[in-house]
């Protein structure tokens, strides 16, 4: 048990949505799997409560919803908890002052404030991450997606078969434009019949009609425990572009989308434009009738939608839960340490530099902490330097201090947009504490514009390159793997 306690705060009502609250409820599960207690405070309804409760009923709930209730009350309730997680667009007191660790989840420029930790799940939020600035410490883009542990269990479970193409329409809880029962409507548009499962938790009387009238098979749910698993069953999602769409991709489920409120339209274009979904439009949704009608075309196509789940498994891990909370347990006892200017400077490697970087791979202690631990011939590292020196996927560093080699970088692209870091500190310059200056000179040499994912790949029993990482300001990115590597990540943004 860690012993930690960590208080978050959201809002949710059936006019606003349950998205926040189902967003929080995830991320404290995976925090109290972690040992660490949790409670929830915020303006959450009756059905909001009646969630929370179905999820977890073991969850403090302290509310502000009713005559009497204030944001004043959070100061109160953050007495003795190590982290404070804020997922609201409503305006927050400044809380730096209690003391927690203050982390806060913004979507595009809704949420924004300051925070020691500042999240942004939203596909491609590495290059629109708004007041960067005002954190020091940043989780962007999908790769932090909250996916809750019912979504992660039916990932590798088989889709039952189907005579006909079923679909699932989910809009959340608000549906503002009544898009819903338009939706089931517009189906008898298609040329084939479907078989279709509405989620309405108000069960209003026009989805319901739509369904009586709809010439497919049509069944109306109210509010479901287990959403992925009667998901898992269907071939396609029509679905708000909220907070569900990244359960789908993880499960590989594909979607069409629809965007019912302002703060969805960026995620809504950034997802359609990348063709992870169909787009079925934006308010006022004059033409939704008529997009819907061409979805006859997805199940004409069973490899096409086959292809489309496999690539939506692929951009969703499912550990974005994970990481915002080791993320916060890191914080806790390592805080980002900004490394002053020193004399440490990195310039290109050369061919001349090949006998020393020989000598200093080959070194006993620096086998001892590498993936690959056998010697190498000077043969084999000649051949690899002038690969490397020619290959545009690695810059490779030498690291100087007054004039003198103390250190060398290696950085490999590994994505658009992401290079890993290797550093081996001459064995002569080791316990003069240079490592911090060494990657900071090596980070300032990496001339890519941003945004930009830095990676270090590091071994659980390595705990000194480990710690230089942290204060470097790198996060938990990836568990430790089978050799027992784990991996550690920073952004740099716009």
């Amino acid at each position: 048990m860690s012993g930690r306690r960590v208080l978050l705060h959201c809002n949710a009502d059936v006019e606003t949505g349950m998205g926040h609250l189902m967003r929080t409820l995830t991320i404290a599960r995976a925090a109290q799997d972690r040992g660490w207690a949790a409670s929830v405070f915020g303006d959450v309804d009756d059905a909001g409560a009646d969630i929370l409760r179905r999820m977890d009923p073991a969850m403090g709930l302290f509310t502000t919803h009713g005559p009497g209730a204030s944001i004043d009350d959070f100061a109160d309730l953050a007495r003795g908890v190590d982290v404070i997680h804020l997922d609201s667009y409503r305006e927050i007191p400044d809380l730096s002052s209690l003391g927690p660790l203050i982390s806060n989840m913004q979507d595009g420029p809704f949420g924004v404030r300051r925070a020691d930790l500042a999240i942004d799940a939203n596909l491609a939020s590495e290059r629109t991450f708004a007041s960067p600035e005002r954190s020091l410490s940043h989780l962007a883009g999908i790769d932090a997606a909250v996916v809750r542990a019912q979504v992660r269990a039916q990932r590798d479970v088989r889709k039952p078969p189907s005579a006909v193409p079923r679909v699932l329409v989910v809009m959340g809880g608000t549906d503002p434009h009544g898009v819903t029962a338009r939706v089931v409507a517009a189906f008898d548009r298609l040329p084939s019949s479907v078989e279709i499962t509405v989620i309405d938790p108000r069960l209003r009387a026009e989805v319901r009609s739509a369904a009586e009238s709809s010439r497919h098979s049509v069944e109306v749910l109210g509010f479901v425990d287990d959403l992925p698993a009667i998901a898992r069953g269907h071939d396609l999602a029509v679905t708000a572009a909220g907070t569900s769409v990244w359960d789908f991709a993880c499960m590989g489920l594909p979607m069409a989308l629809v965007c019912v409120a302002d703060n969805q339209r960026a995620g809504y274009r950034q997802i359609v434009e990348r063709g992870l979904a169909v787009g079925l439009g934006e308010p006022p949704h004059q033409d939704l009738e008529e997009r819907i009608g061409l979805l006859g075309d997805l199940f004409a196509s069973p490899e096409s939608l086959a292809a489309t789940a496999a690539a939506l498994k692929q951009i969703v891990d499912g550990l974005g839960s994970w990481r915002i909370v080791a993320s916060w347990e890191q914080l806790l006892h390592t805080r980002p340490h900004v490394e002053p200017r020193s004399g440490a400077l990195a310039r290109p490697a050369t061919a001349e530099d090949g006998q020393m970087l020989l000598e200093w791979r080959n070194d006993p202690t620096v086998r001892l902490s590498s993936r690959s631990r056998g010697e190498i011939d000077w043969r084999s590292h000649r051949d690899w330097l002038a690969r490397s020196l020619e290959d545009p996927d690695r810059r490779l560093l030498m690291i100087e201090r007054d004039g003198m080699p103390v250190a060398t970088c290696r950085w490999d692209r590994s994505a658009e947009g992401e290079w890993e870091i290797s550093i081996t500190v001459a064995p002569e310059s080791r316990g003069r504490g240079i490592a911090a200056s060494v990657v900071r000179a090596a980070e300032n040499a990496l001339s890519a514009l941003p945004p930009l994912r830095l990676v270090a790949a590091v071994h659980h029993d390595n705990v000194a390159s480990r710690r230089l990482f942290e204060r470097a300001g790198y996060l938990p990115h990836l568990p430790a793997d089978e050799d027992g590597f784990l991996t550690l990540a920073k952004w740099r943004l716009s």
